[in-house]
């Protein structure tokens, strides 16, 4: 260790006089100015370090928070109250420390000045310990910190309590949960730019297809074809990976600013931008060596081809398929397939299954192949079987295989899975699509030979068609299905009375300064109407270590986590309208168990995200405590026994968990709920600090709880109204899912390119064509007309297949949760205007980046394209 010191660290309520602010919640931190070696400086605003000693007597340092929240400046007086005390202080200056135990508003001054502001004696509230090193790296001394003080902590009834090494561990699990979830959808987009990269690197090879048709006639082998294209796309993969890397900063930037502010009042997190040379280095290197791996495919593909028809430039021929192979194929899919399969029901992993059940369906292509049947049958039929099995009701999935457990990576594999089965089948069926297209605009005698000519290319190009078609689609159903999601979770949650628990206002007094009768409180309180509010509840919160489990060696007990137990009064109890995921078996309602609770001192209910889960579709929070035995699914379970031992005394309560408490009831019902008089025995820790009031018709809440907080600033009261909680959190989670929205946009940038990309190689391949066009007649607008229906085509293809793609998924996702307690009024509720809008802008971009190429081939002149070589 290089520091202890004793310290004050209490939640007080400040008033600043001048500027008519109060600040019912600001971190009053007090130590000893000797002892803060090792625990850092102060500084004040020019950068200069002071110190704890240097203010003069009945001053206070504040830190940029306090001054922003208070509106408070140097000189200004300041009322702080606590444990029913008044003290007024004059601010010193704004000064910068992060030691406070609080990111938020901050008082800063000696021990003894606080000891006398709090009215506390000489006591104090924790014994601060600095280990050795720096702010992050003194973290990984703790263990070693922590055995050597324990014999002392013991002898002295005293906890240590692993602070830094704690909130390091949260915020490390918190960045892996932001790591996944962007890691989750960027697969999309880097999906989109494989198909772009093998694209671009196929119709640069078509472009030289005659120069290695005729290097091969020469002496060349394949493999120094393939090198040769590697070697020019590793010099472009680097270039490009330098740029993308430096684009990526930037925008990683403003995706982390985005998120900041969401989340900035959420309470939750905070984010902040850091960058270092090894993340830096580890995404250049990924993406440079994942090109590479698609160049080298790509490579390997062209290299595959017919000497003499590539020095004629003629269509490759066929390739004549052997009947033993093609069921020699079959059956190692086939038997793939079916282990996978039976390894899900050993795993009881969806992932295992559905990609189990599509590859024994892909073996249908070299079985049908095989016997005889022709390409557009063996890919349709298999395209359309890979459709059907993933597109099933997830309730199917879970009859085949008990306890399927289902997460997000099942959604990122359906996806890609579906976009390959419809591509299979669009491009293999494009004739019947032209039919129709022929049937509806086809006595047109304009439009029929622009259409004709404007899909005669996708039919001939099925790779290239196929490839751009899977692009747009994966980009699109990804955009569709994320927006229905959270779009409906989001509808459902929007609901201020489930919100509340039938509350519309929520309160928190500081634990020094509690309200022990809040009936006479509130009748004797200024300002407050008497008959404004109708009904009041209390809430105690208190630290504890939980586990689940007996106590004795060999009884199955867990082990200890840091959790909470909320004391639940009377009046909560009786009113509340909080659901239930699921309950013990004997409770037929949820008010069953809200009145056993009542009734019999004991008896408890835990926070949804204590209890493991089959199907987890995005759920970010875990707690450390975790119960066992059953599943947040499960139509009932045995009562689990659980122990909970206070932090500060070791006494411990057993209590019996009846109930798991519905994903929508609000992060303030985390922890073990219980009835306030089985907390009894933890004496005045366990009085209750957090109020719930219900306010008559037509009163507003937001101005009841600025009442409130007035009344109560003695107590330190701050009240927020159910509405405006329930906007905030709202609002946060909408600007995360349009950061998210936008992050999957990128994808779009990379269709918009691959069209580009398509429009500009297809005026050059086919300019002898575009003459022959114009030699019999063509006009240059219908030249020009007939590429951009052709861009059109194949994007319109891509948007209406992503769409009902994604609105079929979005829609099984949302029934399979509306299966859930708690979750039965969710339904699919897709933001049409928001789809609407990014569809839009999909199509009109695919227009506008054909539109240079079009123009382009309509100035082709006959006789000098006819000659062109």
């Amino acid at each position: 260790m290089d520091g202890a010191a004793p310290g004050i660290s209490e939640s007080v309520a400040v008033q600043d006089p001048a500027s008519r602010t109060n600040e019912p919640a600001v971190r009053l931190f007090a130590t000893d100015p000797s002892a803060m070696s090792g625990f850092g400086h102060l500084t004040d605003s020019s950068g200069r370090q002071v110190g704890l000693g240097d203010l003069p007597a009945g001053s206070t340092w504040i830190n940029a928070e306090a001054a922003a929240d208070l509106h408070a400046s140097r000189g200004d007086r300041l009322l702080v109250f606590a444990r029913g005390r008044q003290v007024s202080l004059r601010v010193a200056g704004v000064v910068g420390y992060d030691g406070t135990g609080t990111e938020d508003s901050a008082l800063l001054m000696p021990l003894n000045r606080a000891q006398a502001v709090l009215g506390v004696g000489d006591r104090v509230q924790h014994v601060l310990i600095s280990n050795d090193g720096d702010a992050v790296s003194g973290a990984d001394l703790t263990d070693r910190v922590r055995s050597a003080l324990a014999p002392t902590a013991r002898a002295l009834g005293l906890r240590v309590e692993p602070v830094k090494s704690d909130g390091l561990r949260l915020a490390d699990q918190q960045g892996a949960t932001f790591l996944s979830l962007f890691s989750t959808f960027g697969t999309f987009t880097i999906s989109a730019g494989i198909l772009l990269i093998f694209l671009v690197f196929v119709m640069l090879a078509a472009e030289r297809r005659g120069e290695m048709g005729t290097a091969r006639a020469i002496g060349t082998q394949r493999r120094h074809l393939v090198e040769m294209f590697v070697f020019e796309g590793a010099a472009y993969d680097v270039l490009a990976a330098a740029v993308g890397a430096v684009l990526g900063l930037g925008l990683s930037l403003l995706m982390v600013r985005g998120i900041a502010g969401a989340l900035a009042d959420s309470g939750i997190v905070e984010i902040r931008y850091r960058l270092t040379w090894t993340s830096l280095v580890v995404a250049f290197s990924l993406g440079a060596l994942l090109t590479l791996a698609v160049v080298a495919l790509a490579a390997w593909r062209v290299s595959r081809l017919n000497i003499v028809a590539a020095v004629r430039n003629l269509p490759q021929p066929p390739r004549r398929r052997r009947r033993r192979s093609g069921w020699l194929l079959a059956a190692l899919l086939l038997l793939l397939g079916a282990a996978l399969v039976a390894g899900a029901y050993a795993s009881h992993s969806a992932v295992q299954l559905l990609v189990g059940g599509s590859v024994a369906l892909v073996a249908l292509v070299p079985a049908i192949r095989s016997l005889g049947g022709g390409e557009r049958l063996a890919y349709s039929v298999a395209g359309l079987g890979v459709l059907a099995w993933n597109l099933l009701p997830f309730s199917v999935y879970k009859a085949l295989v008990p306890d399927l457990r289902m997460g997000f990576d099942v959604f990122v594999l359906v996806g890609l899975l579906l976009v390959a089965g419809a591509t299979w089948v669009v491009v293999y069926n494009l004739h019947p699509v032209l039919d129709g297209l022929m049937w509806v605009f086809g006595r047109s005698r304009r439009a029929a030979p622009v259409l004709r000519t404007a899909i005669a290319a996708p039919l001939r190009n099925r790779f290239r068609t196929g490839a751009t078609l899977g692009l747009f689609t994966l980009v699109v159903f990804t955009l569709v299905t994320g927006a229905s999601i959270s779009a409906s979770f989001l509808a459902t949650i929007d609901d201020a009375a489930t919100f509340g628990g039938g509350y519309d206002i929520t309160a928190q007094t500081s634990p020094s300064s509690p309200v022990h009768d809040m009936g006479r409180a509130l009748r004797t309180a200024p300002g407050v109407g008497a008959g404004d509010l109708t009904a009041y509840a209390g809430q105690s919160f208190v630290p504890v270590d939980a586990r689940q489990g007996g106590a004795g060696p060999g009884s199955g007990a867990g082990s200890w986590e840091g959790y909470v137990v909320r004391g639940l009064d009377d009046r909560f109890l009786a009113d509340t309208t909080y659901g239930f995921a699921t309950r013990a078996a004997g409770y037929d309602s949820d008010r069953a168990v809200w009145n056993a609770l009542a009734r019999h001192p004991g008896l408890a209910v835990v926070d949804s995200y204590s209890v493991p889960r089959r199907a987890n579709w995005g759920t970010a929070v875990v707690s450390d405590f975790r119960l066992h035995g059953f599943a947040l699914e499960d139509q009932g379970f045995t009562p689990v026994p659980v122990e909970a031992r206070d932090t500060r005394t070791g006494r411990v309560l057993r209590l019996r968990v009846v109930g798991v408490l519905a994903d929508s009831v609000p992060l303030a019902m985390v922890g073990l709920s219980t009835a306030q008089r089985t907390l009894a025995p933890l004496g005045a820790a366990a009085a209750p600090s957090v109020w719930y009031f219900r306010v008559r018709d037509g009163v507003d809440p937001v101005r009841a709880a600025d009442r409130l907080e007035s009344a109560f600033l003695d107590n330190g009261m701050q009240a927020t109204a159910v509405s405006q909680s329930l906007h905030d959190a709202v609002s946060s989670s909408l600007t995360f899912q349009y950061l998210i929205l936008g992050f999957l946009g990128l994808g779009l940038v990379i269709g918009v390119a691959a069209l580009g990309v398509i429009s500009a190689r297809a005026v050059v391949e086919r300019r002898q064509q575009i003459g022959v066009l114009r030699a019999i007649g063509f006009q240059a607008r219908m030249v020009q007309a007939s590429f951009l229906v052709e861009s059109l085509f194949i994007t319109l293809l891509g948007v209406v297949i992503g769409t009902l793609l994604g609105l079929w998924v979005a829609f099984n996702v949302v029934r399979d949760t509306a299966g859930q307690p708690g979750w039965e009024r969710l339904t699919l509720q897709p933001p049409w205007p928001a789809l609407a809008l990014i569809l839009f802008v999909v199509v009109a971009c695919s227009v506008l980046t054909t539109w240079l190429p079009s123009v382009r081939a309509s100035r082709t002149w006959p006789a000098e394209a006819l000659r062109y070589e």
